[in-house]
């Protein structure tokens, strides 16, 4: 009685079982499943009764073929009765061959079944504890009556117990007002399993008091047996949840002032709008703590914070109530104000910084003397957009920073625009070159948090510039000029190396995080930057899986051939792949096959309007589907406001990113545990 297991290529690995019970409930139970089980009938074999009943209480789906010198129709329906799927004369091998793979097939088919049953159990599940824990009142409803709700939704009406709301119409939830209305979506729903719809109407609690409500109608079952799921939201609250969020998108947490992403947006908009007009001048003041790096290094960061917050408010008693004031960095404000004359804006910039030098602030000790530096920059037809003029007000400030401090700086619109960018970029290349001499990059680290649930602890790897005042720099404003000096692969390998001794650090002190980390279409060129990476985790005792290493879509694309190559090499030693600012190529989903790929961040521009622009929340959905049916992660970049959110979860998007969760940080401590 010899068994076959069958491998993927239908390759045979044969164990020979001589009529043993015992032999054969061993093989069974085998961590190796078998696939197949020829019996031979003879003389001295197995009878079937004792062979289906071992096989029935280890393993039932497994086919028995019955093979004979002399089979004959009689015998052939009698061993089928009991259970043999085929009989086949023994010498007949194209026949057996035949049989072998039609029952491997079917064996398969069946395991996938099982595997599938396996997974809608774990599924009912799961959503049913989801139902439990859910914040949203969730109830099931059969032909008008209540079959079972979730405590959300017993809490909403007032209700004690389960046994209340089972058989309950669910037309006694609705003011009678509602009634006929309500009835006659109740026979759409009767009259068709699968219809859905989402209703306004007035509910009505136990205790008689009304609210405006939202009810969501979806088909679903229940122990096998159709019925439709009915989510209520109570508008009230919702109302409440969405002003809150308003504030939280909108402000800084720890100054109350406008935040960096809501400031960016207005200035974009009066950018649009009114700059290449020649309406509604404005002014921009970029305002920057001369030393706060130094004061927070010898105060910690709890009295350094109460020391930004002191200065929030005293900046914000000098701004006008029309003037747009906004904590833009970790120590930095920015102001948008209505363009003023020279003098009046002289006068403006020179008491902020005098008020700052000279406030005896509570948090500070006597030998710390905050100071702080300002850029002002007027709209001109020059600016064409926010970042423009963002970045004409940061170099202005630098400037005042570089002349000792204390200080501000405004843009002479009649100084020719090439001497200062000249300037200004001369001033740049000496300090990248100082910088890489002198080890004067930093790491700053950006959580990329799940949206289904999932806690691991992933971050997001940029790097910032440290100038002659330990003040950072950001990237924007520096990695074009690293470019323009052909040190991006330099500047690569520093953030690999120094990223991956961080992580190591990080995973000996029992913390489960991972980094992504992004490499320029410069660096790919580079044929020995994996022997690099393997040489770093080496030598930090790292390991591959705990890091993703991102490559921009676009040049990705023009240095396809190396990525390929690197990809690879990446694979074999665990790390993983992400393809980032994806989504705006011509046919963005032809590169997925290309390489092996882990992840995808979507380009930003899909988030900067997803709320209210229905063709990107529809491009969005669309690329989110090819990406995933691919096994491909998903992340969404820029995630700025709260209204996104819903979007990005109702799309399936796995992960986001962006300022709304949280900024860039030096420290790694985000909470990747609160709901």
């Amino acid at each position: 009685m010899p068994c076959v297991t069958m491998a993927t290529r239908h390759t045979p690995h044969a164990t020979r079982i001589e009529h043993d019970a015992d032999q054969l409930g061993s093989a069974l139970k085998e961590k190796r499943s078998l696939d197949l089980l020829l019996y031979t009938i003879e003389n001295e074999a197995l009878d079937t009764t004792h062979l289906f009943a071992i096989i029935g209480a280890i393993n039932p789906i497994i086919p028995v073929v019955a093979v004979c010198d002399s089979p004959d129709e009689e015998l052939q329906l009698d061993l089928m009765r009991q259970g043999v799927t085929d009989l086949v004369q023994r010498k007949n091998h194209p026949h057996l061959v035949q049989v072998i793979l039609r029952e491997h097939k079917h064996l398969s088919g069946m395991r996938r079944l099982q595997r599938l049953e396996r997974q809608l159990e774990e599924a009912e599940e799961r959503c049913d504890a989801l139902t439990e824990s859910s914040r949203d009142a969730i109830a099931y409803v059969h032909e008008g009556m209540h079959v079972t709700a979730n405590r959300a939704y017993l809490e909403l009406f007032g209700l004690a117990g389960e046994d209340e709301i089972e058989g309950l119409p669910i037309l006694d939830m609705i003011a009678s007002a509602e009634h006929q209305t309500f009835k006659k979506l109740l026979r759409k729903l009767s009259a068709d399993s699968d219809y859905s719809s989402e209703v306004k109407t007035t509910c009505v609690r136990d205790n008689g008091t009304e609210f405006s409500a939202e009810l969501h109608f979806t088909p679903a079952s229940i122990d096998g047996e159709a019925c439709t799921q009915v989510i209520i939201r109570d508008q009230s609250i919702s109302r409440e949840v969405e002003e809150k969020l308003r504030l939280l998108s909108t402000q800084d947490v720890q100054t109350g002032l406008y935040n960096r992403q809501y400031f960016i947006g207005q200035l974009d908009e009066e950018a649009k709008h009114h700059f290449d007009r020649g309406q509604n001048p404005q002014t921009l003041l970029y305002i920057t703590l001369d030393n706060f790096t130094e004061i927070r290094s010898k105060t910690g960061i709890k009295k350094s914070d109460a020391l930004l917050l002191e200065i929030a408010g005293e900046i914000r008693k000098i701004v006008s109530k029309n003037d747009l004031l906004a904590r833009f960095g970790d120590h930095t404000f920015t102001i948008l104000t209505a363009k003023q004359e020279l003098a009046a804006t002289e006068e403006k910039a020179r008491k902020i910084c005098d008020t700052v030098a000279s406030h005896t602030f509570q948090e500070s000790d006597s030998d710390i003397n905050p100071s702080c530096s300002i850029g002002v920059v007027f709209s001109s037809d020059d600016v064409l957009s926010g970042h423009d003029f963002i970045t004409q007000a940061y170099h202005a400030c630098e400037h005042a920073r570089s002349n000792g401090g204390n200080d501000f700086y405004i843009t002479d619109s009649q100084i020719p625009e090439d001497t200062q960018t000249t300037a200004s970029e001369a001033n740049l290349s000496n300090l990248i070159r100082y910088a890489f001499e002198n080890n004067q990059f930093q790491l700053a680290y950006q959580p990329i948090v799940s949206l289904h649930g999932d806690t691991r602890e992933n971050y997001a790897i940029t790097v910032r510039l440290i100038d002659e005042s330990k003040e950072e720099i950001q990237p924007e404003h520096f990695l074009n000029q690293v470019k323009s000096l052909n040190r991006m692969p330099e500047l690569d390998r520093w953030v690999i190396r120094h990223a991956i001794d961080e992580l190591a650090t990080q995973r000996k002190q029992g913390k489960k995080i991972n980094f992504l980390i992004s490499i320029s279409g410069a660096t790919l060129e580079d044929d020995t930057l994996l022997l690099f990476i393997c040489d770093c985790l080496r030598d930090y005792e790292a390991k591959g899986s705990w890091v993703t290493f991102q490559f921009d879509d676009d040049e990705a694309r023009s240095h396809l051939h190396q990525l390929q190559k690197l990809a690879e090499g990446l694979k074999k030693i665990k790390c993983k792949t992400c393809l980032g600012h994806f989504g705006l190529a011509k046919k963005p989903e032809a590169i997925l096959n290309s390489f092996p790929l882990d992840f995808i961040q979507f380009h930003s521009y899909f988030l900067s309007d997803l709320f209210e622009n229905q063709d990107k929340q529809d491009a969005l959905n669309h690329l989110n589907e090819v990406i995933q049916a691919e096994n491909i992660k998903t992340i969404a970049s820029g995630v700025e406001d709260a209204s996104s959110l819903a979007i990005l979860w109702s799309i399936g998007v796995n992960y986001i990113r962006g300022y709304f969760i949280q900024e860039p940080s030096a420290s790694i401590d985000y909470d990747f545990h609160t709901d």
